[in-house]
């Protein structure tokens, strides 16, 4: 057989150099988990398949990127919404997380959000929470491609607990061992995740920086998320949070800011001069009160940019495609100009855009031949994906996710034909359903006293 995995697509949305091509009736060739050939579909193609997918009447794109999310909080999903954001991170999530998030509590959680970034069309994941380790074992069963932040904060950490007055020091070992179990794994990588300047000491983040040095592992950090923390930083340390980043010398090509709602003109040169990303969060910030990012500031700049939905804790949902739409309304709202950002510019920031903000172009984003197996496609035959004018819009505007039938990553295929193939959903939704009733079990503990 010349392919291992042949796609018959009606529709093909390469995302080749961000363009948006439309390919009618073509063929994807895989072999090795790596995309080998990309044309028009002949009848013959069939026949050297080992594995084929007749996908005529759908849409085939990339597999989306997820560029900043906290996957076991899907186990938070609807816990303490509409409270306002300091008092909803310091009063109510950490102080629970500090209590009953553990390695139990992070597979389940993270098997909830990796059931559902596959049935979102999801690949890729850029995931920062407790207990990496278990997090990776999940995603390398569930198939997903991911890269895992180790945490740092200045306080001790869920995952600490055990480890007594070594915790903190033994941070630097244990990342340098977690980096190495990772560091020939065929789809999942090791970062470095700091988790907000307001949360690291100078000398937290000068650890980080000498470990990314070292180790060339990237940097996924919360940055100028919010008004507050601005203003915060500018009271403590005279400079805002960029600032104080790039003079600690965190920035790089390596390091990647979350949210960058906050931004001042000056913040924004600074990131384009150090080749950093950043990752828009446009749920979440809305929903948390943030305010809206000017991405169209930052991309005119050259600083590129990828997706996020943040963890379910404070959107609710994974979907990029829900991401997509709201992110490019957003933007058209804010800056009372409807070309602000169009559904092209979303699809980017999902995919090929996406992946060069996270320094992944070279392997993910597109659909091209050298580049990973990873592919999904929508079907079309919803009353609100017709008639199909255009691909791109109905893709943003229209599509809102569970239009995803088939997921394939690294050539292996995840979703098929909308059944999941790699995890238990049943026996998933069952541990979530415990997991939840020990948490209202600890809120009627404490709540009562």
């Amino acid at each position: 057989m010349r392919f291992d995995l042949g796609l018959r697509c009606g529709h093909l949305l390469t995302m080749k150099d961000g363009r948006g091509d439309v390919l009618r009736d073509a063929f994807v060739g895989v072999s090795g988990g790596t995309i080998v050939e990309v044309g028009p579909f002949r009848p013959e193609r069939e026949r050297e398949c080992r594995e084929y997918y007749n996908l005529s009447s759908q849409i085939v794109l990339p597999g989306l990127i997820n560029g900043h999310t906290h996957l076991a909080m899907s186990l938070f999903r609807g816990f303490e919404d509409d409270v306002p954001f300091h008092e909803w991170l310091f009063k109510r999530i950490f102080p629970v997380e500090a209590e009953l998030v553990d390695e139990a509590f992070v597979q389940t959680g993270v098997e909830l959000s990796a059931l559902e970034c596959i049935r979102f069309g999801t690949t890729f994941v850029n995931d920062m929470y407790f207990f990496s380790n278990t997090s990776v074992e999940v995603l390398e069963r569930a198939g997903l491609r991911a890269r895992v932040a180790w945490p740092f904060m200045d306080f001790p950490l869920p995952d600490e607990k055990r480890l007594g007055a070594d915790a903190i020091q033994s941070r630097s070992r244990r990342f340098r061992e977690f980096f190495k179990k990772l560091e020939s794994h065929p789809r999942i990588a090791a970062a470095l995740g700091p988790h907000a300047p307001y949360t690291c000491s100078d000398e937290t983040l000068l650890l980080v920086k000498a470990l990314s040095e070292e180790s060339g592992a990237p940097i996924h950090m919360h940055v100028a998320e919010t008004a507050q923390e601005v203003a915060d930083s500018l009271t403590r340390y005279g400079k805002t949070p960029v600032q104080r980043l790039r003079d600690l010398g965190l920035l790089s090509s390596r390091f990647q800011a979350a949210h960058a709602v906050h931004l001042r003109e000056e913040d924004r040169f600074i990131l384009r001069d150090s080749g950093a990303g950043i990752i828009y969060n446009p749920d979440s910030n809305m929903k948390l009160g943030s305010g809206a990012a000017d991405l169209p500031a930052a991309r005119k700049l050259g600083i590129p940019a990828a997706l996020g939905t943040d963890g379910a804790a404070s959107n609710n949902d994974l979907s990029l495609f829900g991401a997509m739409d709201l992110g490019t309304k957003l933007q058209k709202s804010s800056h009372h100009d409807n070309t602000a950002m169009v559904a092209l510019d979303a699809l980017n920031l999902a995919t090929i855009e996406g992946a060069r903000a996270l320094g992944l172009d070279h392997e993910i984003g597109s659909i091209e031949p050298g580049k990973k197996a990873d592919l999904i496609s929508i079907r079309t035959d919803y009353p609100h994906l017709q008639p199909l004018h255009s691909v791109l819009s109905q893709l943003v505007y229209s599509c809102q996710g569970l239009e995803v039938d088939t997921v394939i990553c690294g050539g292996r295929t995840l979703l098929e034909r909308g059944e999941f193939k790699t995890l238990d959903a049943p026996e998933i939704y069952r541990k979530a359903d415990l997991l939840r009733d020990r948490l209202r079990d600890y809120l009627a503990r404490t709540q009562s006293v």
